[in-house]
């Protein structure tokens, strides 16, 4: 059915509006969603005229038509009207393209707008995504969410994720370093150590791992399984009950130990706190110790290792010197 110019017109008026909003991170995503899916028109509507946004962007010099754009926080307000001047352009612009498509030129929607979130050492957000897909972001992490064509895509840039993805969602799409893969529902927990090593957990659910670089093969991650990816190389082991409570702590403000060399406990702790932990000589490193202790107070760790180990703890301005 042909739909009438004032209607028409109405449409693009509303793209227009999605598109500022989702590129400003104004908009509610959910209320989004609902517009586009609750009439064809305006779906295909938007997809014009984010690729004309796209084309606009790259005449100015602006982003590339596959990158998406930054945002600072995940969208939670109501989109608010787009400029005239911007709206305007934007309109005549889609007329061209209109006129483009008409003669046999196809459109080909990017990335809507990314959304950026980060937290500062010893800080964590959990915040709901897409269709309640549920994003933890460890301490000193970033990342970037997007939805492409519906579906969520996770580019964790640095730190530590868990995900939580309920039943029934679409699969969800991971990007960490040189790694890609491809979630189903259930509970995950993803990070980016030095080196670009990737550790993906699957706690609960499947996972698999995307091809790159023209291989066809794509690998499963089973439950309870925890996958290392190193230069592209794949190690994969099983996850023990303990494996899975010291993967969890941090969700609840905790860091667990088991039998680690206290050098190892040390890096992890530092992880959390702004003042870190040093060792006044390399040898007491060997030393092992368990626990389970709060990742925004080391008190009670400092403790432990003078009752237990007569290590003394020197907390200076900027510092904590541990010496025996």
């Amino acid at each position: 059915m042909t739909l009438s110019i004032e209607r028409q017109e109405r449409i693009e008026a509303e793209a227009a509006d999605w598109l500022a909003a989702l590129d400003a991170g104004r908009a509610d995503v959910a209320t989004f969603e609902a517009w586009r899916a609750s009439d064809p028109a305006h779906a295909l509507a938007f997809i014009r005229m984010n690729a004309v946004w796209r084309d606009l962007d790259r005449l100015r010099g602006g982003r590339s038509a596959h990158e998406p754009a930054d945002a600072a926080a995940p969208p939670i307000m109501a989109a608010s009207r787009m400029p005239l001047p911007r709206r305007t352009a934007l309109k005549a612009a889609f007329g061209m393209a209109g006129a483009l498509a008409a003669g046999g030129a196809v459109f080909v929607a990017s990335q809507a707008a990314a959304h950026t979130v980060e937290t500062a050492v010893g800080e964590r957000r959990r915040f709901y995504v897409a269709d309640h897909t549920c994003l933890d972001l460890n301490t000193g992490g970033r990342l970037r969410w997007w939805l492409a064509e519906g579906q969520l895509e996770v580019e964790l840039e640095r730190g530590e994720l868990a995900l939580d993805l309920p039943q029934g969602t679409q699969p969800c799409t991971l990007h960490v370093g040189a790694a890609r893969f491809s979630l189903g529902p259930g509970r995950f927990n993803v990070r980016l150590r030095a080196g670009d090593v990737v550790d993906l957990a699957t706690i609960a659910g499947k996972a698999w791992v995307l091809p790159l670089h023209g291989r066809s093969e794509t690998a499963l991650v089973a439950e309870r399984r925890k996958l290392v990816v190193t230069d592209g190389k794949q190690q994969g082991q099983p996850l023990s009950d303990g494996d899975i409570q010291a993967l969890s702590a941090w969700q609840e403000g905790e860091i667990l130990f088991d039998g680690q060399p206290l050098t190892e406990a040390i890096v992890e702790y530092n992880r959390y706190l702004p003042a870190p932990i040093e060792l006044a000589r390399a040898d007491m490193g060997q030393v092992r110790l368990g626990g389970r202790f709060l990742t925004n107070d080391p008190s009670e760790f400092l403790k432990a290792l003078r009752l237990n180990f007569g290590i003394r703890a020197e907390v200076r301005r900027d510092r904590i010197v541990l010496s025996s």
